[in-house]
């Protein structure tokens, strides 16, 4: 069986801890697939807010929508450990970016998961694909 290879680069420069809770947890017992998604979810939020960038621009009719996402799994997480969120942004291309996380347990610094989520701009009213407003997704290059 061939894995999927989620390349990261050298340094990812934000980091957020977000706490396994009970919701996150599935009947295995540990850390759910759909958990951990809200995880990346949470942790790209966080990335880009810090960066003074919005997913939804309302003022120009435009966002943000995550066109794929890809993982793989190292570890289980499980309930009340602390999970250590790395983020950074790669692939730059005419209608948007992709995003690329490493997901740790703080503690023992145990590897939990890594993945990468494709995101492309759209225009808000009709749906479609539009191409980067100049200077539009600098906040989030150069990092």
């Amino acid at each position: 069986m061939s894995r999927v290879v989620i390349e990261l680069p050298e340094t990812l420069p934000f980091r957020t801890e977000i706490p396994v809770l009970i919701g996150h947890v599935n009947r295995g017992n540990h850390l759910g697939n759909d958990a951990v998604v809200s995880l990346l979810n949470e942790a790209r939020l966080r990335f880009t807010l810090q960066r003074g960038f919005s997913e939804n621009d309302a003022s120009l009719g435009l966002m943000m929508v995550n066109a794929d996402l890809a993982m793989t799994y190292h570890s289980e997480g499980r309930y009340g450990e602390v999970m250590v969120v790395d983020v950074g942004v790669t692939g730059f291309h005419r209608c948007g970016y992709d995003v690329v996380y490493q997901v740790s347990e703080r503690e023992s610094g145990r590897a939990i998961a890594r993945a990468k989520t494709a995101h492309i701009l759209i225009d808000s009213a009709s749906g479609k694909t539009v191409s980067e407003p100049a200077g539009y997704f600098d906040p989030l290059r150069g990092l």
